[in-house]
């Protein structure tokens, strides 16, 4: 039917008074209204939100992949509306779950990358408005990435961020926990709450994020694409999840919305993991909204949609107000009616603040992808899913639209670290001073497309560093980053690869050069009091601590600790440990502590105690193993003369943290002590067997200094200390 034909059909009849403008849009308003409630509000519904970290929309086969199976998403991808084009704000785990918990875009809340910045108060949150009108709120999250400091805690009765770090040195995406676990602490949460209140329970598995080691059965069913074993890990934990709620009678009332923060670029594009580029396979993620009784299950959506929506949408389900401010709209709204087009925002500033490179935007309509960058691009994902085939050339309409659609936004850069200036008076007070990064509207950096593929000489310089080539890593990002100066990953993987070779103060200077680049970034400062602690430079580290504090971060009393200890307050360190006990007293971290400071005062029995404490909070929540603690219980064993037991916790260590040179010297000294020589000497080339640096070969050296062989000694010294070439 023509368009004019049908406008005619519509057209009141002459006998019916044509309303007044306002109140025909007025009753419009109330009938959209009516309509839009009848049979799709659920009053104090139970809300679930699950979001997998890392996970490409394009590997699952809800989205036509077969190389993994995921039978749990699947079956409840039947009961849902399942969103075709969602499209993430940032590819980055921090900002993409801000923008979903306060329903803004990255630029609207202020939290634009992972490192640097925390979430004003003045932002309410999807927890806080549910909290608010009556429900019980709880979060469980799998990543020390989204840890409450940063503030996307906010509104969270209960906010379960207990991450541990396990070694020395750890970068912040490595510091993780078992997806089983952080489940089974929502089901705890969930398990004790009063019939009276509904919840709103918020489920965050980071499995399929780097590095890729999924458990078995998983590891081996997907040998040659860990990355997909890992998603049928995350599977198995949202089916007990799903499984959990089904038994609890919460299931079929619930409103679950299960989501994706970012994508994977697994080498499209030249990137192998998220964060620098925002080509589709970085920002599609997948989407599925079930509503109570399973309305509108199978309903797929081809229109865009954003996580941003997520927040209206659950508002309005469960009857809520919806904040005027937020820009997304509710996407049971979305699958209903047809809507007016639209294009989704996307953004990233990590190339901008970590490599010194242009940061990237982009829009996603139903059709077309527009990337601003340096050299902008335009795609057609429709006939070219892979983005491979550049559409900007001769300026197209759907390139004009888009680009003029972008730059009518109002985006303001915030820097990341500390820029209010009493905070930065604060740190100044406290010995902190950092160094203005660079301007935030800085133009004529280059186009990260064109660079991504100089990050091979970071990889080049992590796989030295596992070969136990140091000296070669070392030499290799020093000349990197005299030619990027600006490379933030860059210092901060020499400080990283510096620190484990045992040369402390060179490994500050880098990390200061990275401070500079972001000052005021708590992970940064807190890292330098690490270091400045390792180097036996108390005073500064002690300062750097309370500046990290005063930035926002968390483990401060357990720093504070460890510096008392390193200068032998004892009784500082104990009040520090104990105060951080009382802070998170399911952490190990404390225990061993406390465990250090008791054996520093001769009281092994109860050093021991507590280490066992530590061990049976590790085996309940299979966490991983902490360098250390069973080095610590081995000390404590052997000084109450029970050689056998501190022989098996110092192999136990040095089998899972090898280059903890402290744990192999104690257990060569105490072969000594048994006169178990053969043993000794087997040892020591076991550790510069499998450690072959210069530190382990010196450690070797100084065993046997201290035992009176200086054969043995001179020996050690004598033997090459560089790996050979592979």
């Amino acid at each position: 039917m023509r368009p004019g034909r049908l406008l005619a059909v519509r057209q009141p009849a002459p006998a019916l008074r044509r309303p007044r403008p306002g109140r025909f849009l007025l009753l419009l308003a109330v009938l959209a209204a009516g309509c839009s409630r009848k049979g799709f509000v659920f009053p104090r519904a139970p809300v679930v939100l699950i979001s997998i970290d890392t996970l490409r929309a394009d590997h699952l086969p809800v989205y036509g992949y077969r190389g993994v199976e995921t039978p749990a998403l699947d079956a409840l991808a039947r009961e849902s509306v399942v969103f075709e084009n969602a499209v993430s704000h940032v590819p980055l785990t921090l900002p993409s779950h801000v923008s979903l918990l306060t329903g803004l875009l990255p630029f609207e809340n202020g939290v634009r990358d992972n490192l640097g910045y925390r979430l004003d108060a003045s932002h309410p949150t999807l927890a806080s408005l549910l909290s608010a009108r009556g429900w019980a709120t709880g979060a469980a999250v799998s990543a020390v990435v989204l840890d409450h400091s940063t503030g996307v805690s906010r509104g969270f009765d209960l906010y379960d961020d207990r991450i541990e770090g396990t070694q020395v040195g750890q970068a912040l995406g490595q510091v993780q926990r078992p997806g089983s676990e952080t489940e089974k602490r929502l089901e705890a949460w969930i398990s004790g709450l009063p019939a009276s209140r509904p919840p709103f329970a918020f489920l965050h598995l980071y499995e399929p994020h780097t590095p890729y080691e999924p458990p078995e059965p998983f590891r081996s069913r997907y040998a040659k694409v860990p990355y997909d074993g890992e998603i049928a890990a995350a599977d198995d934990v949202v089916g007990r999840f799903l499984a959990f709620l089904k038994e609890r009678g919460l299931y079929d009332r619930a409103l679950i919305v299960f989501l994706s923060d970012h994508g994977e670029g697994l080498g499209q594009h030249g990137e192998d993991e998220h964060g620098i580029l925002l080509y589709r396979e970085a920002i599609r993620v997948p989407l599925f909204v079930r509503l109570p009784g399973g309305r509108l299950a199978g309903t797929r959506v081809a229109a865009p949609a954003g996580l941003v929506d997520v927040m209206p949408t659950i508002l309005a389900a469960v009857g809520e107000p919806v904040p005027a401010v937020l820009p997304g709209r509710s996407l049971i709204a979305l699958a209903r009616e047809k809507s007016s087009p639209r294009a989704i925002y996307s953004e990233t500033l990590y190339p901008r603040y970590h490599f010194g490179w242009s940061d990237l935007a982009s829009l996603t309509d139903d059709r077309h992808h527009y990337i601003e960058a340096p050299r902008s691009e335009l795609y057609d994902f429709q006939e070219d899913p892979g983005e491979t085939r550049d559409l900007s050339g001769g300026l197209p309409p759907a390139f004009r639209r888009l680009r003029v659609t972008l730059e009518s936004m109002s985006r303001p850069l915030q820097s990341p670290g500390a820029a209010d200036p009493e905070t930065v008076k604060k740190l100044a007070s406290l010995g902190y001073v950092g160094q203005a990064s660079p301007e935030p509207g800085e133009k004529g950096l280059p186009d990260p497309k064109e660079r991504v593929g100089s990050l091979q000489i970071l990889k080049n310089a992590s796989h030295l560093a596992d070969l136990h080539r140091d000296e070669e890593a070392i030499a290799l990002l020093r000349t990197f980053t005299e030619q990027n100066p600006r490379m933030l990953d860059a210092w901060e993987s020499l400080a990283r690869i510096l620190r484990r070779a045992g040369r402390p103060d060179e490994a500050i200077a880098a990390l200061e050069r990275a401070d500079r680049l972001s000052p005021g970034t708590f992970q940064i400062v807190m890292g330098l009091a690490d270091l400045n602690l390792e180097a036996g430079h108390y005073a500064k580290a002690r300062s750097l601590a309370t500046a990290a504090e005063a930035l926002g971060a968390g483990g401060v009393d357990e720093e504070l600790a460890a510096i008392a200890l390193g200068e032998g307050d004892l009784t500082e360190a104990g009040r520090r440990a104990d105060a951080a006990r009382q802070k998170d007293p399911g952490g190990r971290l404390p225990l061993l502590l406390l465990a250090r400071v008791a054996a520093r005062k001769g009281a092994f029995e109860q050093s021991l105690a507590l280490l066992d404490q530590a061990l049976e909070i590790e085996r309940h929540a299979s966490a991983p193993p902490m360098e250390g603690l069973r080095s610590a219980r081995a000390d404590a064993l052997a000084h109450l003369g029970r050689e056998r037991e501190a022989e098996d916790d110092f192999r136990s260590e040095i089998s899972d943290f090898p280059e903890n040179l402290d744990a192999w010297s104690r257990l060569a000294l105490l072969y000594a002590a048994g006169g178990r020589g053969p043993e000794l000497k087997a040892l020591l080339s076991e550790l510069t067997r499998r450690v072959p640096t210069p530190r382990a070969f010196e450690t070797a050296a100084r065993v046997c200094e201290i035992i009176g062989d200086r054969d043995g000694a001179r020996y050690w010294r004598s033997r090459p200390k560089v790996p050979a070439a592979s």
